[in-house]
């Protein structure tokens, strides 16, 4: 699938296999719009470190991975049909480190450390935990919709 390819690149391995006309939407979820909204925290994230942005984030709910449309389709529909998948259940644990390490990079930017902000968003454990969520949710595509 081409848009999975834009993001993770054509030899990536995670891409073997792929049809390019399966489905997007599965289960309830569109997963092609879950995961450009989750890597779209980093260019939200960079806004509060630079001062650039003009959303107003708290840590206390950025860090539960329960309120974004990824998180509740987790608790809800995705749970219902599909908890007992391997897979989702490692999305689960990915996107719950995802949140938590998301509201930590904020703490730290509010915190006027913003450089330790920006390391993490580079290279760092919400760097780390971006990426697991992004692959985990492509291999529970891949296990559930073709």
């Amino acid at each position: 699938m081409s848009w999975w390819k834009s993001i993770f690149g054509a030899n990536d391995k995670e891409t073997e296999g792929l049809k390019e006309d399966a489905g997007e939407e599965i289960g309830g979820l569109n997963f092609k719009t879950a995961l450009e909204a989750h890597i779209k925290w980093k260019m939200r994230l960079l806004g509060v470190v630079d001062g650039t942005g003009s959303e107003v984030l708290d840590p206390r709910i950025i860090s539960q991975d329960n309120q974004c449309v990824l998180g509740k389709w987790l608790y809800g529909q995705g749970n219902r049909d599909f908890g007992s998948n391997a897979e989702f259940k490692e999305l689960v644990t990915a996107h719950t480190n995802f949140h938590k390490c998301a509201g930590h990079v904020l703490d730290l930017a509010l915190d006027g450390k913003t450089e330790d902000a920006r390391q993490e968003i580079e290279g760092g454990a919400y760097a780390r935990a971006s990426l697991a969520t992004s692959r985990h949710l492509m291999r529970l595509w891949r296990s559930i919709g073709i």
